[in-house]
């Protein structure tokens, strides 16, 4: 056999026409390099050298022998009598067989999700450099937007035999008061038509519905079959729940569904254990045309497959081709930077510090809790339903103490225990004398319009844009954790990415049109604003109110917002609709945001400023209001810093 098969494409362009023309007839014929492809392909060698045609090797030729090769694969193949044959590359050693059209970059969320959806269709190779669980400290809850998702994708059933727990709203703590924001009840949509999309938000703004959730008219009682046909995931409470659970369960659950896809017969979807190090591009075009990769010479195994004793891994540098590249390589992503891709550098505003309680309560149960200090918010939900383990995590702004010499610790016990509910406290500070305190930075990355800026007049002609590359997931939008909506942003975006690229042609020459695509992806992100453009913009306004900071404006700001929950009916259900990303709409975001602002003014006038621990409420007396007026201008410009600058960078190109 040649010395060069199974290699993907190495630089030299010989290599590169040996695969494009060896490669394919190999899969084609099934015959061997030694018959028919070497004396070929040395024949095509000299044809090149005597007529000087190398530097017609660009990836337009290449591509156009392996799909006329494809083609005629596929003929032969659909010829042939007995069952069909399934995806023979499970190891390096068969790459020369692999001839993807979309190369994935990253088996995470966004990752796996779009590689089970786009493997319906095309033929999809997932990289990820390792395919054990992973082990993070956030991700870890899914708002009832999210599951809506997953269902979309197909792929609701990752949730099942992870022990995750049923999430039925947010319950806020500031000192010794509490207010729960429960999910909207399924009750609500069971009189709605099924081709009706909107939400009893929807109507309750429109002056059409109760608060109970029943249009006026012609309402009827619901029943059990059509609240069961109105959700996503079995749920006990009667809400549209959300779930909670370990991050590294149900990344390992979707990549089971994955190598599920992947092994049924003539399955599109390969997975590989691969350390992607480079893009490939096209010398001629400057477009990725594909990846450099050290790939594991073993083959992956299945999440929950045992492993071989022998842990030695080598790995062999290959390159892989396709027209179009997804880079889905998380918040550390190293193809953030490469050039033409127009994404701005994160901006890190805290960090988190996370630990697991054991078999604790929260203030209510299944609900996500956000409790207010001064030094900044703290987040506490579940899970681990039948384990009862719940996570704490602290935010923790500016550079974080030493966590070597237990400052880190200390610094938690002093500033951020004593303002959590006090049924909480004893077992906090005996973990946190027993546990390994975990860290992840909390980040902002506002999304950016990509594709080419000759077919997007969105786009600056005057910047070089990436072209056969998308970035998704954390590598491309990333918003702070508080509201734990990135994984609904990421699954959302799945499921209209998949929708926007089956608009394209079938095979590897519809994806060849980066025109095409870059116009398609204008649409996308645009379209993926109404939910990731309300989430991200949610996220970072709620920070910056309930991100800990002692001025006097911002701390009016909070206890207008906390006493605006305790008011209930709409001031509830409008938020929640946000927060749990069911009724996604900016102008609804927009309403509420500025409807605090003034409810903490009057607040303001009415009781004064919101007395310390300790102290009691005190009215003002008439002296103190003109001094109150002029006060309130600073609250409302505060609310106006706050929430209109990220609606600027959230949606501006």
């Amino acid at each position: 056999m040649h010395e060069r098969v199974g290699a993907i494409f190495d630089p030299c362009w010989e290599d590169d026409l040996y695969f494009a023309f060896g490669g394919t007839m190999m899969r084609a014929w099934r015959v061997s390099p030694d018959s028919i492809v070497d004396p070929v392909f040395s024949l095509l060698v000299c044809l090149f050298r005597v007529f000087d045609l190398s530097h017609c090797l660009d990836c337009r030729l290449l591509s156009y022998l392996d799909s006329i090769m494809t083609d005629l694969h596929t003929t032969l193949s659909s010829a042939q009598a007995g069952p069909s044959r399934p995806n023979l590359a499970h190891s390096p050693s068969s790459l020369s067989l692999v001839t993807p059209e979309i190369i994935i970059v990253g088996a995470g969320v966004v990752g796996t999700a779009l590689a089970y959806s786009l493997s319906k269709t095309r033929s999809v190779l997932l990289l990820e450099r390792d395919l054990s669980e992973p082990d993070r400290i956030v991700g870890e809850l899914l708002q009832p937007g999210g599951i809506a998702a997953l269902q979309q994708l197909g792929l609701e059933d990752v949730l099942d035999g992870i022990d995750a727990v049923p999430v039925e709203g947010y319950c806020v703590v500031s000192g010794d008061r509490q207010v729960g924001i429960p999910y909207p009840a399924l009750e609500a949509m069971a009189g709605e038509g099924e081709g009706d999309q909107h939400s009893i938000a929807d109507k309750l703004e429109n002056g059409n519905a109760h608060a109970n959730g029943y249009t006026n008219g012609d309402a009827k009682a619901p029943t059990s079959a059509d609240i069961a046909s109105k959700w996503h995931v079995p749920s006990s409470s009667g809400k549209k729940e959300g779930r909670s659970f370990h991050h590294g369960r149900l990344i390992s659950s979707l990549r089971s569904a994955c190598f599920s896809r992947a092994a049924e017969p003539d399955s599109k979807l390969t997975i590989l254990e691969a350390t992607v190090r480079d893009l490939v591009y096209c010398e001629h075009t400057d477009r990725v045309i594909g990846v450099s990769a050290a790939f594991k010479t073993k083959p992956p195994s299945a999440p929950g497959q045992e492993q071989e004793q022998d842990t030695t891994v080598e790995t062999v540098v290959r390159k892989v081709y396709a027209p179009v590249t997804i880079i889905a390589d998380g918040c550390f992503s190293k193809f953030r930077t490469t050039r033409g891709a127009r994404i701005p550098t994160p901006k890190t505003r805290s960090h988190f510090v996370g630990i697991v309680l054991k078999d604790v309560d929260l203030p209510i149960n299944h609900m996500g809790t956000v409790c207010l200090t001064p030094n900044g918010p703290v987040l506490l939900y579940q899970i681990a339903d039948e384990a009862r383990e719940t996570r704490m995590l602290v935010d923790v702004k500016g550079k974080l103490p030493s966590l070597a010499d237990g400052s880190l610790k200390d610094y938690i016990i002093e500033r951020y225990v004593p303002h959590l509910p006090s049924k909480l406290q004893e077992p906090i500070i005996q973990t946190l004398s027993t546990q390994r305190l975990r860290t992840m930075p909390n980040s902002f990355l506002p999304p950016s319009l990509q594709g080419s800026s000759s077919s997007n007049p969105f786009v600056s002609s005057s910047k070089p844009s990436l072209s056969g590359a998308i970035l998704v997931g954390d590598a491309y939008n990333m918003r702070h954790p508080l509201t734990g909506g990135g994984m609904t942003v990421a699954f959302n975006d799945a499921v209209l990415l998949t929708e926007y690229l089956s608009r394209l042609p079938p095979g590897r020459d519809g994806l060849q049109d980066w025109s095409a695509i870059s116009t398609l992806l204008g649409e996308w992100f645009w379209e993926r604003k109404k939910m990731a453009g309300v989430v991200n913009v949610l996220s970072m306004a709620l920070y910056d109110l309930f991100g800990g900071a002692d001025e006097p404006d911002l701390e009016i700001l909070r206890e207008g917002c906390f006493r605006y929950f305790e008011l209930g009916g709409d001031r509830v259900a409008g938020p929640v609709g946000l927060l749990s990303a069911l009724t996604p709409k900016p102008l609804v975001l927009f309403y509420h945001f500025f409807s605090v602002a003034f409810y903490s003014i009057y607040i303001l006038l009415k009781d004064g400023p919101p007395p310390r621990s300790g102290e009691k409420v005190i009215k003002p007396s008439w002296i103190e209001v003109p001094g109150l007026l002029l006060f309130s201008i600073r609250v409302f410009w505060t609310a106006c810093i706050v929430l209109l600058p990220v609606i600027w960078t959230e949606f501006k190109l």
